[in-house]
């Protein structure tokens, strides 16, 4: 047997796994981002590694563990003294990284109880049901906040969140992160604690990677680097309006955010996959990075604010540093940070925003009514994280690869890649990216309809006017609603103050923000899934004047559709110019008037967009 070397227990070398060096280019990683997951999934097959390579000297591990199916690889770190196993963030009592996600993530979720509780209140129908749902929610956020420490809390959390998701959660972009997160904790559940926590930080990089790598394809679009129209500078002038922050106006080189921003979900990815030194040093720098990032995006004032966003992924990280996490407060009771941040919350709006009436806050949308304590929250969260990756000493964390961590990445990479195949794109991941894909008027430099093979976001209306509600407020500026130094940062920066957004249907509670309505356009299905149902209705009223286009496709590549043999349109085609549909006046039009199949309407959504140009959308 080859002796290992002096000062390097053999067990503490097994336990600090890690996936294969990803030797992938930037610009193959920007082609197929699919290669590099497979080649970080591979490395999961046997025996967990060293990031770093193996020891010389060091003995090698037994060669059943490389028999093992990927679905159900050994854990090798459990054969590790205690002592070697709390250094990397393991333990088999509860006191470790799994718990202190159980508390964060139970406060994360209890998000959704208060949105729960709202709706119920406005409900005039189906209360129990509602009710129902409420409680089962907090019945898992209690659980989850009490006995963190507790597997069958975090079960039961996670259990719960994704059917009260799936029923009850609007068609949004953090929506379906929630439930990524959820279904990722509980695809990965082993009896065995610590190889639990290290099967989730697999799921969870994963889901990371795949999530950074979409939505940093999606900001490679021209208008996110147009200054007047970009979301990342709009965002910026949101950020400089805080009252401590705005003698950073001058300071600050907004030219600059969209690039930084756009490198930084590009960049991330690389960083999570890249080989782990047995310092956990790459996740460590990683966790430090994406806190930056993730900070200051929720601190404006809503409703800009994206705070919900921010909050759910703060308790990720606390898989990238386990070891840390566990050696400063795996044992402490996180419950007590609620009472503080409430505390605090109390004197938040007028600390940030002076300006504002006593009694008076920013209007919030969606209408949770946390933003305050949601802000403290992500700076205690953040600023820990920060503290702890760079202070809390060395230690890699653990990471089980499986099947099902690939397969859910590979998910979250399909969900964010249907704006591309036409399919929907909302959600689609696409929030605040700038980016358009309908009309065959795409704004990304490197992808355009090439891969559009059905055409329904071609085939699109410009709704010209209309009484209709559920078309009158199929888009909202939220930007009228913004506090009065908000506008004014914007100008200061040459920031255009828009800010729109598709609200749910009925979801929207306020009438038209702005003083006169604006056309805009929307594909011709999305049209039929808001106009067919009242149709049906014999008590619906109201009317929409219309173009329908069918437009031709903008193509990057077009030797792939030679190829296969598809044609293309000349020129965009006027199908109806100008027509006037009203609902229950005798007007038919059967093709509108269709209810979408089952299938169609729960797939193809779409958000309205503008063909001249793409202002900041969610």
């Amino acid at each position: 047997m080859t002796a290992t070397k002096p000062g390097r227990p053999a067990s503490l070398r097994v336990i600090e796994e890690a996936t294969a060096t990803t030797t992938t280019t930037t610009s193959s990683f920007a082609v197929s981002s699919s290669s590099a997951l497979s080649s970080s999934g591979a490395a999961g097959r046997g025996e967990l590694r060293s990031r770093g390579g193996p020891h010389r000297g060091a003995s090698p591990a037994p060669a059943a563990a490389s028999k093992k199916d990927v679905n159900d690889e050994t854990f090798v770190g459990s054969a590790a003294s205690a002592l070697e196993m709390e250094k990397s963030g393991l333990t088999e009592d509860g006191k470790d990284a799994l718990g202190v996600f159980t508390a964060l993530w139970a406060q994360v979720m209890s998000l959704q109880v208060v949105k729960l509780y709202v709706a119920t209140q406005k409900l005039t129908g189906n209360r129990p049901i509602a009710f129902a749902w409420l409680m089962l929610m907090s019945f898992g956020c209690c659980a989850a906040a009490l006995f963190p420490h507790r597997s069958e809390a975090l079960l039961a959390l996670c259990g719960i969140s994704v059917p009260v998701l799936f029923f009850t959660g609007s068609q949004s972009n953090h929506v379906f992160m929630e439930m990524a997160v959820c279904i990722a904790i509980l695809g990965s559940f082993s009896r065995r604690r610590s190889r639990w926590q290290a099967k989730c930080t697999s799921a969870v990089r994963l889901f990371l990677v795949a999530l950074y790598f979409v939505t940093g394809v999606h900001k490679l679009n021209a208008d996110w680097h147009e200054a007047e129209w970009s979301c990342c500078n709009h965002m910026l002038g949101g950020i400089l309006a805080l009252k401590p922050l705005r003698f950073l106006t001058e300071l600050v080189p907004l030219s600059l955010g969209p690039t930084f921003t756009a490198v930084t979900e590009l960049g991330l990815p690389f960083l999570l996959l890249a080989p782990q030194h047995v310092t956990g040093r790459t996740f460590r720098v990683a966790t430090v990075w994406a806190s930056a990032f993730h900070l200051p995006i929720c601190m404006m004032l809503p409703p800009m604010s994206v705070y919900p966003f921010s909050l759910l992924m703060a308790p990720l990280y606390v898989f990238m540093v386990p070891a840390q996490i566990t050696r400063w407060i795996g044992r402490a009771n996180l419950l007590l940070m609620v009472p503080v941040i409430l505390l605090a919350a109390k004197s938040w709006p007028k600390l940030m925003a002076p300006e504002l009436p006593d009694g008076e806050e920013p209007y919030e949308y969606p209408p949770y009514g946390c933003w305050a304590a949601g802000v403290i929250w992500c700076i205690v969260a953040y600023a820990g994280l920060i503290f702890m990756a760079i202070f809390g000493g060395e230690g890699a964390a653990p990471v089980v690869n499986t099947r099902f961590s690939r397969l859910l990445a590979f998910g979250v990479l399909g969900f964010g890649s249907l704006p591309y195949l036409g399919v929907r794109n909302y959600p689609a991941l696409a929030m605040f990216s700038n980016l358009r894909t309908e009309a065959g008027r795409g704004n990304h430099l490197v992808l355009g309809d090439d891969f559009d093979f059905l055409g329904w976001q071609r085939d699109y209306v410009t709704i010209h006017e209309t009484d209709i509600p559920a078309l009158a407020l199929a888009q909202v500026d939220l930007a009228p609603l913004y506090t009065p130094q908000t506008q004014t940062s914007l100008k200061t920066i040459t920031a255009a103050a828009e800010f729109w957004l598709t609200p749910p249907l009925e979801a929207w509670s306020k009438n038209y923000t702005r003083l006169v309505w604006r056309e805009y356009s929307m594909p011709f299905m999305e049209l039929r899934r808001r106009i067919a149902p009242l149709a049906q209705n014999p008590n619906s009223t109201g009317f929409v004047r219309y173009t329908r286009t069918l437009a031709k496709a903008n193509l990057k590549f077009p030797a792939l559709w030679s190829w296969l043999g598809k044609k293309n349109l000349e020129n965009d085609v006027v199908i109806r110019d100008n027509v006037i549909y009203a609902l229950n006046k005798g007007d038919h039009d059967e093709e509108l008037e269709e209810v979408l199949p089952w299938w169609q309407a729960r797939l193809g959504r779409w958000r309205t967009f503008d063909v001249g140009y793409s202002p900041c959308r969610h």
